[in-house]
């Protein structure tokens, strides 16, 4: 498993084509939920003689579960369902290191790895000792097999640690090295060495498995059996064979999706050898399959009716207090808006095109125009937002969809000298993607020129500013300047560097306002005009949305 995300309750969501390819089918949801999880690979290990459960980092963060309980919970359910070893993943730390080791100590009954960190001893009694609780590596004996799993941690999104005297009290140490020096250390006594990792690029999440540059593939293959990767968000299946070395032995590199909706199960045929540490005669892997097995509710006639697929009744007990508690503190289902789209339409989180999207869009207006914000223009990396917005009736749940993540708004003062780079960047990091846009804008209009030397132009701030020809309207907006100065508000992922945004990284006027990018879009939508009270409910026919909801804003 990787990048669960506190995804401990199943949840809704409409399943995109490569989730449906996958075996995530439509109708069959709620989705993920670790009972289901658990139910899983108790089925599975039932199956087989030696099993190992490893997880790729990112059990935290993503749900209102971890912003209460910052991780009990995730940590309980796993270690009650026997979860082998976890690397560290970059959510980890959302809490803070103190919370992290906090958490590690009193819930964790199992290994947390990360062996591309050097974690300082602090003097101060208060601060948290992560070196005591987290270790570089763990040895299984499976019935005679020896495994050796390697965690490798994040670093492309820790961009403190690269800070001296960062407050996670981390230093991080070169991935190529760390990974020879284990290797080394222990390939004579391992029959299977494998990483266990996290590092895969943050900017990458949400692409098909062909677009991804995977920075695990970079690494030192040789003499480790296998990659369990997390980070990317996607699914390899089957997983890709990154390296044959001059013996014949491969290295497999496995991912197994995010969100709890997938459990990969990938099977091997060890050849035991004769000396781990002759690279001729060590064991290898021989033979594999791999079956990458959906987390859902089940096929069943109607949605009302019971899942059929089953849930592990001692998490799903463990689980109920904090389910109880949750829905004392909020109200989840309740629907604050509606997507009055036509049939079977949605507004989306990408376009077609590779520009600008729909949603895109109204996020980055939601940000631009919050109250005490009003900046001139606002800017957000395309996939901070995870999710389209469906035909019919928009709740709180469906916005931790679309926002898993507790990012905030950001407001700082750019030079024009400063937009221009940034938006350069954006136009180089585009082109690496076939041309796609990777930040969503409000309050600014510019071209994107890929190519050889990609680059932006025609930069004018201010709103509706293309013409339906094309040309600007330089009655609505003006021509930016290298010497002016603008207001701008980003989300605080990419303030503080997070996808290469350097540019913001290295601004000294930042300002983290605390509001939520979720809180600012839910407020904005609320601002728009009540639906016509005469208009159908998509889910329910035969009443309109005013008699089932109320008053509630359409979009």
């Amino acid at each position: 498993t990787s990048d669960i995300h506190s995804r401990l309750f199943p949840y809704r969501f409409v399943p995109g084509r490569i989730d449906q390819d996958y075996g995530l089918l439509k109708d069959e949801g709620p989705y993920g939920g670790i009972a289901r999880i658990g139910a899983i690979i108790k089925e599975q290990r039932a199956r087989a003689s030696r099993s190992l459960w490893l997880d790729s980092g990112d059990c935290f963060q993503g749900a209102p579960v971890f912003n209460q309980w910052r991780g009990e919970a995730e940590f309980r359910a796993l270690s009650g369902l026997g979860l082998d070893g976890a690397v560290l993943g970059n959510h980890e730390f959302d809490g803070g290191s103190n919370n992290l080791y906090e958490q590690i100590v009193n819930w964790a009954g199992f290994p947390l790895l990360a062996a591309n960190y050097y974690f300082e001893n602090p003097d101060a009694p208060t601060a948290p000792k992560l070196r005591e609780v987290v270790q570089p590596f763990q040895f299984y004996d499976m019935d005679g097999v020896k495994v050796a799993a390697i965690g490798m941690a994040n670093q492309s999104s820790m961009t403190s640690i690269f800070e001296g005297g960062n407050s996670l009290g981390i230093r991080p140490l070169d991935d190529a090295e760390t990974v020879r020096s284990y290797v080394a250390l222990l390939r004579p006594a391992a029959d299977l060495v494998v990483l266990v990792s996290h590092l895969g690029l943050d900017e990458d999440e949400g692409l098909a498995p062909s677009q991804v540059r995977d920075t695990n593939i970079a690494l030192p293959a040789q003499g480790v059996d296998i990659i369990f990767g997390g980070h990317l968000h996607i699914v390899l299946n089957p997983p890709k064979t990154i390296n044959v070395d001059e013996n014949g032995h491969p290295t497999l590199l496995v991912h197994s999706g995010a969100f709890a909706k997938y459990v990969g199960r990938l099977d091997v045929v060890v050849r035991m050898g004769e000396d781990n540490a002759d690279p001729t005669r060590r064991s290898y892997v021989k033979a594999f399959t791999y079956d990458n097995l959906p987390v859902s509710c089940g096929a069943r006639a109607r949605p009302e009716d019971p899942c059929p697929n089953p849930a592990d009744v001692e998490t799903t007990a463990l689980l109920q207090e904090y389910a109880l508690e949750l829905q004392r503190m909020m109200d989840l289902d309740g629907v604050f808006a509606y997507v009055n789209a036509p049939k079977e339409a949605k507004i989306m989180r990408s376009h077609a095109s590779g520009g600008d999207s729909q949603l895109g869009n109204l996020v980055a207006r939601a940000m631009q125009r919050r109250p005490g914000v009003d900046a001139d223009y606002a800017i957000t990396n395309s996939l901070a937002i995870r999710a389209d917005f469906e035909h019919g009736p928009l709740t709180l749940e469906d916005m931790y969809n679309v926002f898993p993540f507790e990012n905030s708004i950001t407001i700082m003062f750019l030079s024009g000298v400063e937009v221009r780079e940034t938006l350069d960047f954006v136009a180089r990091k585009s082109s690496e993607r076939g041309c796609r846009v990777q930040a969503q804008i409000a309050g600014l209009s510019f071209k994107m020129v890929c190519g050889a030397e990609p680059h932006a132009e025609d930069i004018y701030i201010g709103d509706g500013c293309r013409k339906s020809d094309g040309s600007i309207d330089t009655d609505a907006c003006r021509e930016l300047v290298d010497e002016g100065l603008y207001r701008v508000a980003v989300n605080d992922y990419i303030a503080a560097g997070g996808s290469g945004f350097r540019v913001l990284k290295s601004n000294t006027s930042k300002q983290n306002t605390g509001i939520a990018l979720r809180a600012a879009l839910v407020d904005y939508l609320r601002s728009f005009p009540d639906c016509d009270p005469t208009l159908p409910d998509a889910t329910d026919p035969g009443r309109t949305i005013l008699e089932k909801y109320g008053p509630i804003p359409c979009l």
